[in-house]
């Protein structure tokens, strides 16, 4: 969760925040997992850029199977009993022992679950905090995302895609059903989780701060792109991009560059990344994990953000307009964002249209203002403090009339 530095990242710290600015809110405990060790420092550090927070020290517990092949068995066994892979991985008695320790061992008025891979610990709040209010934020549609996924693969990962669609789509609707209230990051996602389980969710906007104006240094035409390199609507953007629609960036603007940076590629056996070879080609560089994306952006004068697939809001095009990076994105990149091609960011999906969108992003300096300046206007109408605030004080309100209706 910190730092913020990939989306699901950026989503938790805002609502963190959010919670802490509500009056009422006295104390915040975070419990998490993560894949690798978490310093003290980075605790500390969430700790003292939220008030009322008390982050515990995160359990490890690894998620790629790829990475961790010793997890499979247990995962086959839960996917035997019904639950579904996404939900699988987060499960593991060491967080389901330290939920009902807290849940134990003190009052609380609220049990917030940050996604639905963390709603494998509901009956364990609805067991021992019967009174509380819970309240479920859907950062995707998390079904449709794999049975979008589904018909890109090949036999027989297919069809076992498709089967966790379906699993994944039984299982959203009853933890929907479970919960006393729903937050959805965009009104696309709400729909879509409403037409699910007849539950109509809250939409809250991410808080996001604007960031110090930002003045151009440099003349190269250089892009660079951000995002979790191992997500799959991520790296099946890449490799179109890079295919299709880079070899045309590159007939209009020879000297163009490309820098792609994000955690999620493997490391081979001499520690250098393994980038897929989609990725591999003239003025392309891949440096993965980036500690400061300050420096990245520095270099560059325009973002791309090529996602196919995928639902809920891009947390990436939140950050380029809160850096003043223009953008060239896809529709299915700027869904549940209220946007504008030519306006706050620059949008297409055919190569052709696409290539010529970053061509001239990277050769038209005053477009760049532009879409600088409308970017910043965005953030600071749709994203402030006070309004994804009042959204989330109206999620908690829906969920007490939940709770009074199931009878506490």
């Amino acid at each position: 969760m910190f730092p913020a530095d990939r989306g699901l990242r950026v989503r938790s710290l805002s609502q963190l925040r959010v919670l802490a600015s509500i009056d009422w809110v006295e104390n915040i405990t975070v419990l998490s997992l993560a894949e690798k060790q978490v310093s003290v420092e980075q605790i500390r550090g969430l700790e003292n850029t939220t008030p009322k927070v008390r982050a515990v020290p995160a359990v490890i517990q690894p998620v790629h199977m790829r990475r961790s092949p010793k997890h499979l068995p247990r995962l086959l066994r839960l996917r035997v009993a019904g639950v579904p892979y996404l939900i699988g991985k987060y499960d593991t008695r060491l967080m389901r022992a330290l939920v009902e320790h807290h849940l134990t061992a003190a009052h609380y008025e609220l049990v917030y679950v940050g996604a639905i891979g963390m709603a494998a610990y509901l009956p364990s709040v609805r067991r021992l905090a019967p009174d509380a209010l819970v309240v479920l934020e859907e950062h995707n549609v998390e079904w449709e995302i794999f049975e979008r996924l589904a018909p890109t693969y090949r036999f027989p990962f297919r069809v076992v895609a498709a089967q966790e669609a379906r699993a994944l789509r039984r299982y959203e609707r009853r933890a929907l059903q479970t919960v006393d209230a729903v937050i959805a990051i965009s009104e696309a996602d709400a729909r879509a989780l409403e037409r699910l389980s007849g539950v109509a969710p809250v939409v809250v906007p991410t808080y996001v701060e604007r960031g110090a104006p930002r003045t151009e240094t440099i003349d190269a035409p250089a892009l660079a792109y951000t995002g979790l390199l191992a997500w799959q609507p991520n790296a099946h953007g890449l490799d179109w991009f890079c295919t299709e629609v880079w070899p045309r960036v590159r007939e209009r603007v020879p000297a163009a560059t490309l820098t792609i940076a994000g955690p999620g590629l493997r490391k081979g056996p001499d520690g250098s990344l393994a980038v897929p070879p989609a990725w591999v080609a003239p003025g392309i560089s891949t440096v993965g994990y980036v500690d400061d994306l300050e420096d990245l952006y520095r270099k560059s004068v325009a973002m791309v953000a090529p996602i196919i697939g995928g639902s809920g809001v891009r947390m990436k095009l939140l950050e380029s307009m809160r850096s003043g990076m223009p953008t060239v994105t896809t529709a299915d990149g700027a869904a549940g964002l209220d946007v504008e091609d030519g306006r706050e960011m620059l949008i297409a999906d055919r190569p052709a249209e696409f290539a010529d969108r970053v061509a001239r992003i990277l050769t038209d300096r005053d477009l760049r203002g532009r879409v600088r300046a409308a970017g910043y206007a965005y953030i600071d109408s749709h994203h402030s403090m006070a309004a994804a605030r009042a959204r989330v004080e109206a999620a908690i309100a829906s969920a007490r009339v939940a709770s009074a209706r199931r009878g506490h």
